[in-house]
């Protein structure tokens, strides 16, 4: 099976969607690179212009395979049961 960021579907839409970001990352404002999948392929996502975001390696990298705003709803969840 050839790799996934490899299908030109994937590469179309990468392109699309840095060119449409003026090439700045979505998380920092910074020089982006790479196209970051909202919803992570290894969580059932896709290569959809939907599911794609304009992202520099650094970001990309730091997120891995999580959703978006995981890290920030389990801070939260933690506050409000410490709350209670």
């Amino acid at each position: 099976m050839p790799h996934p960021y490899r299908f030109a579907v994937y590469q179309r839409n990468r392109r699309a969607v840095l060119e449409a970001s003026g090439y700045r990352c979505t998380y920092c404002g910074g020089r982006a690179s790479t196209a970051d999948h909202v919803v992570p392929l290894a969580l059932g996502g896709s290569h959809d212009l939907g599911n794609l975001v304009a992202c520099c390696r650094r970001c990309n990298s730091q997120r891995g395979a999580r959703l978006t705003n995981d890290r920030k709803a389990t801070g939260r969840i933690g506050q409000r049961s410490r709350r209670w």
